[in-house]
């Protein structure tokens, strides 16, 4: 039974148009559906839920952000990490034309700083789609680090955007470093422009804390002005699907 006052998530029935590979471990599929011009997508950051039929037929769903949107031809992309283990990314990596996938939402809010003069970005690859989408809608000349955690040296990923940004890949192959130790080293070891900060940090849940942490309490950085989000834990049963 739903609640009255609960607000339900507009569906979309797509079906998949395009899977392209944009790293050794990222796919980007296009989906396409006759309800699609009008997804109410108008803020990047925002996701929605994809339901597929996975194993043996079992639904299963997952939330990834809405990377692009055009209404005009009814589409919309979302990138997906391929961790390997859970049921979602063993679907998308054998994924192929013509599949169903239905979309639930988007959801999400931007919660922008007023008055920020920089911004620093932080992600791992389960946050890098937000992370890039945020990028892109930055304002001309806006200060802004990029700090992107990868896999590989080769796994970069475009950053267009007119903001005034400097962007760091940290690829992990060859470091011994598990997934989001990067980030944290990188922080702690950021130089900061002067003036009031603004971060959006995102990844494993584990080093989100610790990158917050530091930015709270040795950075000085107010509470509303970090925007933090634990996309995935290390160790969780199937593993970083976001």
């Amino acid at each position: 039974m739903r609640l009255p006052f609960s607000r339900p998530r507009p569906v979309h029935d797509t079906v998949v148009s395009a899977v392209t590979p944009l790293t050794s471990a990222m796919v980007r599929l296009t989906l396409t559906g006759p309800t699609l011009p009008a997804l109410a997508f108008d803020q990047p950051t925002q996701w929605a839920e994809l339901t597929v039929a996975g194993p043996a037929g079992a639904q299963v769903s997952r939330a990834y952000t809405v990377r692009h949107h055009r209404p005009g031809p009814g589409e919309a992309d979302f990138d997906v990490v391929l961790h390997g283990r859970g049921p979602f990314a063993r679907w998308a990596a054998a994924a192929r034309p013509g599949e169903p996938v239905r979309i639930a939402g988007p959801r999400g809010r931007l919660r922008a700083p007023e008055g920020a003069d920089h911004l620093l970005l932080v992600a791992d690859e389960s946050a890098q789609p937000a992370a890039l989408a945020l990028l892109a809608a930055l304002p001309p000349g806006f200060p802004v680090l990029a700090l992107l955690e990868t896999g590989h040296p080769q796994d970069t990923l475009p950053c267009g955007t007119a903001a005034d940004a400097t962007v760091h890949w940290l690829p992990r192959a060859g470091t011994g470093r598990r997934k989001g130790e990067l980030l944290a080293a990188a922080v702690r070891d950021a130089a900061l422009p002067p003036g009031r900060g603004a971060a959006w940090v995102a990844g494993e849940a584990g080093a989100v804390t610790a990158v917050r942490r530091h930015l709270l309490g040795e950075r000085g950085l107010a509470r509303e002005d970090v925007q933090a989000k634990g996309y995935w834990k290390a160790g969780h049963r199937g593993g970083a699907e976001q």
